[in-house]
């Protein structure tokens, strides 16, 4: 089968890049012809892309050059569509090449622009490739897209939801609910990664619900494996992911300091705009100098962070920081997926921390397949992964927290989990290994993309 993907962004780091990226290496390996759309330069290392290249600067044509990778039953290749100097993003992030933007910081000029360079690449890249299915990514703008390029082609479209688009664009701009509808209402089919994200953006973009499906994203369970831990090593519990406040690191590091675990060491894997303020916050409870604590909580990143101000206004006696000090917290900084599956096999517990929604967390799913037991939010898709664990284990309850109460509840569950004898540890970590091997593979996410297209 042919299949042309667009996808706006890259093929390394996280979220949507690491799908588009795994569903094609994934396609490839059947022996399906894949051309994915997207704006990753940097093709070495990936070594499932058999040809790489770009658009000239009209999008009208295009030229490609060999990788030399060795070859598979099917084929990938790999072209940038030219859409200048311009890169929408839903959150902030430095892209090489790139003056990258926010979509609600675009004006309409730019946003133009950028669509309408795209739908010439897509239409140019449907008559040289003449694919059997066309799929592109996020509500936002790539469905909309997708829409006219299949117009001008006589062709349909199959769309992929991710939440980034629904959260940092749709719900925040009438122009891009208007452009999600109309993108969305086209898609022969709308493909969501957990019910919650389906029901989430059918509420708030109407007239598609009737064509969606789910099928959950994966993980690399061949990249992501569980490793032998030495019998002496601590108790470690892992935050991976960008250091934002929606991704809620703060609640973490603060729920540190009501656990009970003895001997517990923790480490934050990750990148990003709230990360100076992260240290601050650890270096002030470490110190015990509460005052700075709260004021650091009262200024938050522009905004107060509510539930820890409420937090650390109510509690926050000696024995919490007696506690704080007693756990060291390593900053390994940023970790692409190669070393991080070195990495994460050695944590005992990934917690998910995440204030906002989540359409699912691929990290959390990586965390099972490397035999590290994940705790969530009991809130829209990463709760949907948390119900599965519990259901794998037999535990109702044993690895999700409330997020009305999530500082006290998450290091609740943390306890939980290291409360479990050295056996029972061992066969939760053999049960949730085999709960993402049989649910959450990428082989399996490819297939069930193209048998939801095939429908």
């Amino acid at each position: 089968m042919k299949i042309l993907l667009w996808h706006g962004y890259l093929l390394r780091g996280s979220g949507s890049n690491i799908y588009c990226a795994n569903t094609a290496a994934a396609w490839r390996a059947e022996g399906h012809d894949v051309l994915i759309l997207c704006q990753e330069k940097r093709l070495e290392g990936l070594d499932f892309v058999d040809e790489g290249g770009g658009f000239e600067p009209g999008n009208s044509s295009f030229t490609v050059r060999p990788t030399n990778v060795p070859q598979a039953p099917g084929r990938v290749r790999v072209l940038n569509p030219a859409i200048g100097e311009v890169l929408p993003v839903y959150v902030y992030d430095e892209y090489e090449g790139f003056t990258a933007k926010l979509f609600v910081d675009l004006s309409d000029e730019e946003l133009g622009s950028y669509t309408d360079r795209n739908v010439v690449a897509m239409v140019t890249a449907i008559r040289d490739f003449e694919p059997d299915v066309i799929i592109t990514g996020h509500e936002v703008m790539g469905p909309y897209i997708a829409k006219r390029a299949c117009e001008r082609t006589g062709t349909t479209f199959i769309a992929k939801l991710h939440g980034s688009a629904l959260e940092y664009a749709v719900k925040l701009e009438e122009r891009y609910l208007r452009y999600a509808q109309e993108g969305l209402s086209a898609a022969r089919r709308v493909i969501g990664g957990s019910h919650y994200i389906v029901e989430e953006a059918s509420r708030v973009v109407p007239g598609w619900r009737e064509n969606a499906v789910v099928v959950n994203p994966g993980c690399d369970i061949d990249l992501f494996r569980p490793v032998e831990r030495a019998a002496g090593d601590p108790p470690t519990v892992a935050f991976v992911g960008k250091l934002i406040v929606s991704k809620g690191v703060h609640h973490f590091l603060v729920a540190l300091g009501l656990t009970d675990t003895p001997e517990l060491r923790a480490v934050v894997v990750g990148y990003g705009g709230f990360e100076v303020q992260l240290h601050a916050l650890w270096h002030t409870l470490r110190s015990g100098e509460h005052a700075d604590a709260l004021a650091l909580a009262r200024r938050g990143d522009g905004r107060p962070l509510e539930e820890l101000e409420a937090f650390l206004s109510a509690s926050g006696d000696a024995a919490f920081y007696r506690r704080v000090s007693e756990i060291p917290v390593e900053f390994p900084g940023r970790l692409d997926h190669g070393p991080l599956a070195q990495v994460l096999p050695t944590f005992d517990v990934l917690v998910v921390p995440s204030v906002m929604p989540e359409a699912f967390g691929l990290v959390a799913a990586e965390a099972a397949a490397s035999g590290v037991i994940p705790i969530v939010p009991g809130h829209s898709g990463i709760g949907e992964i948390g119900a599965a664990v519990e259901s794998a284990l037999g535990r109702p309850g044993f690895v999700t927290f409330d997020p009305k109460r999530p500082i006290e509840t998450m290091a609740e569950a943390i306890d939980r989990v290291f409360a479990l004898s050295p056996e029972e540890r061992s066969a939760a970590k053999d049960a949730v290994v085999d709960l993402a091997r049989s649910r959450w593979s990428w082989q399996r996410v490819g297939a069930s993309l193209l048998a939801a297209a095939r429908r």
